[in-house]
């Protein structure tokens, strides 16, 4: 038999796999998954970019099928996903696979959930193809962004990569064969999109788009709609249009073996995860006595992408707070704390004032969930702390419990505080559920 490549390899193990083969924590963690999407949704549903979305949209929609998340309306499978998905991605509160850079969950989740709300889908296939759907993402990622691939940073990794996930978990919730999958792999890639320059209420739609295609693709293999199938690896596609140097061998390696859900987290703080162990030092100079207002420069050593993307001294607006580093740590260090909250001070003088005496410096041997801080006081004296790793980061990640509040946190912004604890139940029981669909109905809430 002839060697295949790596698309139509990824295609039969994808389509092939059964929940049996598959270790009880790789199941546990994409049910985390899921209860961190709900929970996003719910807290990104009325955003401006979310509301300006399904103003302009939500008249296109054809037949009603899905739930549109904490906004009591429905819409086609092919907008809620698009809606749903960008408002889990709208606030940077959603998962992220640090080694990937990519938030994998949202496009995945949002597809599979309009699927179940379509026709009846039990917890344990519901499962499967959402833990399909990561690893296609995260993978893909790797074989473009992650040594000894060498990737450009100027592409959103959770847009080109995601739709991927979103074919992927779609066709085998659908039930399409090796065939289809690859055809359903090949659409979804022809449409992988986002730069990182789009800025704006542009940066969730990268998300919700990347949801939308992949379940769209999936929809069109189904019925025999055809694509290569070897569109990842050919000498003119995705690989080698996303990456100068990809490694192609991060798309397979180990498939069935090791599973990228496992490196997955989550997020304690609503803004880029590169900003995380700054935050977390912040809280730890203020639980040494540190007063803001005795810094004269507070210098910041961190890993080289955490400058290329969040070195944003003055956010412009609300809208492009979460990749700021200055203003976390500014907020951090005034307020003491890291909340939906203080994303929205961005033109506060206190913190506007504090920015100015923030600096990034890129140390090579800094890693991505690591921070020194360098703190000169304005009597001459100089402080320094460090964070090994942040909290919610793979060595340090949120445990159950933790991801429970942060899901009622966000959760009861759109429903009552009993009907949010009844929800992240039903979240937590997700494999055992005869019928994923009761989630996104409940998830719905009122208009």
């Amino acid at each position: 038999m002839a060697e295949i490549g790596a698309t139509a390899t990824f295609a039969r193990y994808a389509a092939s796999a059964a929940l049996d083969d598959v270790p009880d924590a790789v199941l546990h963690e994409a049910t985390r998954t899921f209860v961190n999407f709900i929970g996003c949704a719910l807290g990104g549903s009325r955003h401006p970019a979310v509301e300006t979305a399904v103003r302009a949209l939500i008249a296109y929609s054809g037949k009603v099928q899905a739930s549109v998340i904490g906004r009591g309306i429905q819409a086609d499978i092919l907008h809620a996903s698009l809606f749903n998905c960008m408002s889990s991605a709208v606030l940077s509160f959603d998962d992220t696979h640090a080694e990937a850079v990519i938030h994998p969950g949202g496009p995945v989740c949002a597809a599979l959930l309009a699927l179940a709300e379509r026709a009846p889908v039990s917890g344990k296939d519901f499962v499967l193809a959402l833990m399909l759907g990561v690893e296609a993402a995260c993978r893909l990622s790797k074989a473009v962004s992650v040594a000894p691939a060498r990737g450009n940073v100027i592409w959103l990794q959770t847009g080109i990569a995601g739709g991927i996930g979103a074919a992927v978990a779609a066709a085998k919730l659908l039930g399409l064969d090796e065939k289809q999958m690859a055809w359903a792999i090949g659409i979804a890639l022809s449409e992988a999109a986002g730069m990182r320059s789009v800025g704006g209420m542009g940066f969730s739609l990268v998300a919700g788009h990347a949801a939308q295609t992949g379940l769209r693709a999936a929809l069109l293999a189904q019925q025999g709609f055809t694509a290569a199938d070897d569109a990842i690896e050919a000498q003119r596609g995705f690989a080698k249009a996303h990456s100068p140097e990809p490694n192609i061998v991060a798309m397979t390696d180990g498939l069935g073996e090791k599973f990228e859900i496992l490196s997955n987290t989550y997020k304690p703080y609503p803004c880029g995860i590169v900003i995380h162990p700054s935050i977390d030092c912040c809280f730890a100079l203020q639980a040494d006595g540190l007063d803001y207002a005795a810094i004269e420069q507070l210098r910041l050593k961190v890993s080289s992408g955490a400058v290329a993307m969040t070195n944003n001294r003055h956010p412009k607006s609300k809208l492009n707070v979460q990749t700021s580093h200055h203003h976390w740590v500014a907020a951090a260090l005034i307020y003491g704390t890291a909340t939906l909250r203080d994303g929205d001070r961005v033109d506060e003088p206190a913190i506007v004032a504090l920015r100015e005496r923030i600096d990034l410096e890129v140390d090579s041997a800094m890693a991505a969930d690591a921070v020194e801080a360098i703190v000169t006081l304005k009597d001459g004296r100089v402080l320094h702390k460090a964070i090994a790793h942040c909290v919610g980061s793979a060595s340090r990640p949120m445990d159950d419990r933790q991801l429970g509040e942060k899901f009622l946190s966000q959760a009861q912004t759109r429903l009552s505080a009993a009907a949010a604890a009844e929800l992240l139940q039903s979240c937590w029981k997700l494999i055992d559920l005869d019928d994923v669909g009761i989630i996104g109905r409940a998830a719905a809430g009122e208009k």
